[in-house]
């Protein structure tokens, strides 16, 4: 054997809220496990999340009301999407395929899938935050829609109504009740949906990084290496990274928006893209009540969420853009100047605003299952904007599937085959 090779039972590519998950899953059912990640924390899209576990998560970006949008989204006059038009040619059989699953009926299908994964995430982020020695990290606060008019209020009826059909419970409250949950809001909204079965991590990053703490805690090995491919060899696979190879009977592919990079060479082409998005940390002006909780203002398309030492992480909507292109940051300090008006913010933070990608399914649902042409290859990735918040139940499911038993939530609606052979309408 050379030097640069290794041996594990299992290795796990993608060391992020999902990789990190299934990592730990796997040491607890007693395999030998090696992680591969650059280790670079700022660019695993589980730093820059809202930090928001909800079960109500259960509404993909793709649904009915896209279509009244897309004149707006299309002319970038919309703070929801912001589209790089040049860059579209790249993600068109996403693009096709994601206006197709802008259906009533796709909508349901969706969170007829979802509701189970969400139904447990949050007892799963208890539990692991609790072994991971930060259950400080994790609160169930709640999280808060805003909306601005009545009009878009009852906008969101459909939504409502399957939320209630998953059992997901919700407040409505008026003006005033509003003003009383969260007294650091200074604009009026007309009306608020409060969904009290969800959790707020207060530092995602820090979460992340007891669980790499407690990964190793098992007798876990972590590689800091970028993978570059893998290479199926007779009835093991070599993962190839720069320092040298790692042979094993099983990889766990849970690289996110960079996981077609790894599976195309395999011949896995699916309808696949990076939605981009941007945080920035600002602080309350003097005086401010705190804000409690995540808020959603739909008007503004942002989100506001506290993380902790009087600090607030502005997120902005949606960039469909190349992974790789530079930074744009003019949606991101749109989305700042309307949450000026929504809290006092006082002054940013942070030198620059953050930028991760989240991996996007077209029907958003992620892909969690075996890949349907190789044997030991297990798929974990495209959870789009839910990756940390479903993250640690996903880990579960992929050490289930790869020991030979019933996952615990049904995972069908999630296999890989799904999205191969698309663009088919």
């Amino acid at each position: 054997m050379h030097q640069d090779e290794q041996t594990a039972d299992i290795v796990v590519v993608g060391g992020g809220m999902v990789g990190l998950s299934c990592a730990i899953a796997l040491k607890d059912r007693g395999r030998d496990v090696v992680l591969c990640d650059p280790g670079e924390a700022r660019a695993r899209t589980s730093y820059g999340n809202a930090g928001v576990v909800s079960r109500g998560s259960i509404l993909p970006m793709a649904g009915p009301g896209l279509w009244g949008k897309l004149p707006a989204y299309l002319r970038n006059a919309d703070a929801g999407l912001r589209l790089r038009h040049l860059h579209l040619l790249r993600v068109m059989p996403w693009a096709a395929h994601f206006l197709a699953s802008a259906r009533t009926s796709a909508w349901r299908r969706a969170a007829a899938a979802l509701a189970p994964l969400t139904s447990a995430a949050y007892p799963e982020h208890r539990r692991l935050s609790a072994r991971a020695g930060v259950p400080h990290l994790l609160r169930e606060c709640g999280w808060v829609k805003l909306y601005r008019t009545e009009d878009a209020f009852a906008g969101a009826a459909l939504e409502r109504e399957i939320l209630s059909h998953h059992g997901v419970p919700f407040d409505i409250l008026d003006g005033p009740a509003i003003q009383a949950l969260e007294p650091a809001l200074i604009r009026p909204f007309a009306r608020a949906m409060l969904l009290p079965e969800t959790g707020a991590v207060a530092d995602p990053g820090g979460l992340v990084e007891a669980c790499e703490q407690l990964f190793a805690g098992l007798g876990g090995r972590s590689l800091r290496t970028t993978v570059t491919r893998l290479e199926p060899d007779a009835e093991v696979w070599r993962v190839v990274h720069p320092g040298g190879t790692v042979r094993t009977r099983h990889v766990v592919l849970a690289t996110g928006a960079a996981a077609h990079e790894l599976a195309r060479p395999l011949g896995y082409r699916f309808a696949f893209a990076a939605e981009r998005g941007y945080h920035r940390h600002y602080a309350l002006q003097p005086g401010s009540p705190a804000l409690n909780r995540p808020i959603y203002d739909t008007g503004a398309a942002s989100i506001l969420s506290p993380m902790g030492e009087g600090r607030v992480r502005v997120l902005s909507g949606v960039e469909v853009a190349d992974r790789h292109a530079a930074p744009d940051y003019r949606q991101i300090e749109a989305a700042a100047r309307e949450a000026a008006g929504t809290v006092r913010l006082g002054q940013p933070l942070d030198n620059r605003p953050w930028l991760g990608s989240r991996p996007s399914t077209p029907d958003g649902l992620p892909v969690i299952g075996p890949a349907p042409r190789h044997d030991g290859l297990i798929f974990a990735f495209g959870h789009g904007h839910i990756g940390l918040s479903t993250g640690p139940i996903t880990g579960q499911l992929v050490a289930d599937l790869a020991t030979g038993r019933m996952p615990a939530v049904p995972v069908e609606p999630f296999a890989p085959g799904r999205l191969l052979g698309w663009p088919r309408l």
